[in-house]
């Protein structure tokens, strides 16, 4: 269950919170420039036909029921990141059997681990080059530890020069929040796209004198 006491505020002005209904408008406000204003964060929930059938609007209510339906079930479909009670950084994930387009693409699955996928980053222009999109993973990492997620899976991009570019995270990115690569995938005419795993410890059912076990701490493999 998403609670208060999941916000990471930090020192230099930044928190990040769980996104809920209620902060709904915060998120459409950041994803209302650039290309999230036409991705509106349905792509990886969606197959090429799926996207290509609907509208940003559309695409925008997918969103928004997957963010609902994620409530409903007790846990968050992602984090805002906030500076002076403006949104500026967004990561999504969740269940990687919710991503269509993980099923159906070079990104994976790789096989039947029990998974959540990191699937976007949103930074917004003016907060850019301070490192929000890692502040974001590494809230996702701790995220995961408190709800008993297993393993955490991201997709990063080999490539890329815009920041545009950069929506699935970077190599160096994961790799410094722990993540390993268990599988390169290569198509024609496409980057290499790595899957990077992290197992993630199961901290609600640790205590000081409890640390985790060797199997929590074990390869994500």
């Amino acid at each position: 269950m998403t609670t208060a006491s999941d916000a990471r505020p930090a020192s230099d002005g930044i928190e990040i919170v769980p996104i809920t209904p209620d902060r709904i408008a915060d998120l459409d406000a950041l994803l209302a420039r650039g290309d999230p204003r036409t991705c509106q964060c349905a792509w990886m929930r969606l197959t090429n036909a799926e996207f290509a059938r609907l509208s940003p609007d559309e695409r925008r209510s997918v969103h928004h029921g997957a963010i609902r339906d994620a409530t409903a079930d007790g846990r968050a479909a992602g984090l805002l990141a906030y500076r002076d009670d403006v949104a500026v950084g967004w990561v999504s994930f969740g269940p990687r059997d919710e991503f269509a387009r993980v099923a159906a693409s070079a990104t994976g699955p790789t096989d039947d681990v029990p998974a959540w996928s990191v699937v976007c980053f949103v930074v917004a222009a003016r907060a850019r080059r301070h490192g929000v999109a890692g502040r974001l993973l590494d809230a996702a990492v701790d995220y995961g530890e408190r709800h008993g997620v297993p393993v955490l899976e991201g997709y990063p991009t080999t490539t890329g020069k815009r920041s545009n570019d950069l929506w699935r995270g970077t190599v160096g990115m994961f790799a410094r929040a722990g993540f390993i690569p268990v599988e390169v995938r290569a198509r024609r005419a496409s980057p290499e796209r790595p899957v990077m795993r992290r197992r993630l410890h199961q901290r609600r059912r640790s205590t000081p004198d409890q640390p985790p076990t060797p199997e929590q701490q074990g390869d994500p493999r």
